[in-house]
């Protein structure tokens, strides 16, 4: 069985180095299926926010605080969330792959948490990662997927992928909406999905 986890975060910005994470998701996905979800809400010691990123997640900064707890807390929960998922894995020395859309920005804001909780990158992550966005950009230089299905939006909306408008832009919303995806682009490069798709694009 592959088990991979898909990540997702919610941020004040787009500068991991400047701007805070406000939340962080993540969904372990086992061949096609979701064995287990999570979403942490964090509190910064500082928030810095643009008024562009609260328009698209919506993030209401006060109920937040109400809920959010503070990075070395929110690290310890994500850490044993993947400890008790990922036993055997990281039993028998393999690394957790990390899985998103535009991954490296996650993993960017991922990073941030730990310099904000004061531990080092977990080793239990592997320095390879899955992008989903990069799998659409091969497979739109293919001719298997027009070139408009690369950004998350329409991603979803080309291989069906539906995300209830009231968690679009959540954290969790978005892990698992990037899960289904992954596993729509599985079945995707099938040869039977291929021929399907190049059916479809004529």
């Amino acid at each position: 069985m592959t088990k991979l986890l898909v990540i997702d975060t919610e941020t004040g910005g787009i500068d991991a180095d400047r701007h805070s994470l406000l939340s962080l998701a993540a969904a372990v996905w086992a061949d096609g299926r979701l064995e287990g979800e999570i979403e942490i809400l964090v509190a910064e010691p500082d928030i810095t926010v643009t008024a562009r990123a609260l328009e698209i997640n919506r993030i209401d900064l006060v109920e937040h605080a109400r809920k959010a707890v503070a990075p070395a807390e929110a690290l310890a929960r994500l850490l044993g969330f993947v400890a008790d998922h990922f036993r055997s894995d990281l039993a028998a020395g393999e690394q957790v792959v990390l899985v998103g859309h535009n991954v490296g920005f996650d993993i960017g804001f991922l990073r941030r948490l730990c310099r904000l909780a004061g531990a080092p990158f977990p080793a239990i992550f592997s320095h390879r990662s899955l992008d989903t966005a990069s799998v659409l950009r091969f497979l739109s230089l293919a001719g298997i997927v027009p070139p408009s299905a690369v950004a998350s939006t329409e991603a979803f909306a080309y291989l069906g992928v539906r995300v209830p408008e009231k968690v679009r832009h959540t954290a969790l919303g978005d892990a698992r909406a990037t899960a289904e995806l992954l596993t729509r682009l599985v079945g995707l490069v099938l040869p039977a999905g291929i021929a399907t798709a190049m059916g479809a694009a004529a």
